[in-house]
């Protein structure tokens, strides 16, 4: 009989919901890592509008995914490292890291709109009201800053998580990375 994948993580694997999470966030984090750069590179108001506006929308819809995503790792049990080494540290600390990102964009994004007291437009599906009813500028200006500048840390960190990724595929050669993939688990 075939092994059926658990619905959540264990000391040996992870479930299938921290795999789906992670991977839809993987894609949900670049498609709004490059949309908010472009955005932000738009040499005119007029060029601007509409790509923050394409920025803010697939926020909205990643927002419930990323926000599972930093839930579902704190509340999950972590399988133990397959070849434990002192860089684990590292590790949990740039997924740590990672996560804390995740939940100051999600948090800090919807805010930079909101405290100019305008709606949380999602295409042109539906939006979500403001709870500020006029602009709140210190709030704006904090959320802003801390949205500009908590993405800063993207690469590095990425750079890092790639680094691990391919020590395991080179150089310890375990199946670290098969755990976050929809491959028979035999671990």
């Amino acid at each position: 009989m075939g092994q059926h994948m658990q619905f959540s993580n264990s000391k040996t694997a992870y479930g299938w919901v921290a795999i789906a999470l992670h991977w839809i966030s993987v894609v949900g984090i670049f498609m709004l890592y490059f949309s908010g750069d472009e955005a932000g590179e738009a040499l005119t108001r007029e060029a601007k509008i509409p790509l923050m506006q394409y920025h803010i929308s697939l926020g909205a819809c990643f927002f419930l995914f990323l926000a599972s995503r930093v839930i579902w790792s704190f509340t999950q049990p972590k399988p133990v490292s397959l070849s434990p080494s002192k860089l684990d540290i590292v590790a949990k600390g740039v997924q740590h890291l990672f996560l804390a990102m995740i939940a100051l964009l999600i948090i800090s994004g919807p805010l930079a709109v909101w405290s100019n007291a305008y709606p949380i437009g999602v295409f042109d599906w539906f939006s979500i009201p403001s709870p500020f009813s006029v602009k709140n500028e210190s709030a704006h200006e904090i959320a802003e800053a801390i949205h500009t500048n908590v993405r800063k840390i993207f690469w590095p960190l990425l750079i890092l998580h790639l680094l691990g990724v391919a020590k395991s595929l080179v150089i310890t050669k375990d199946r670290t990375l098969q755990r976050m993939l929809w491959v028979k688990k035999d671990i």
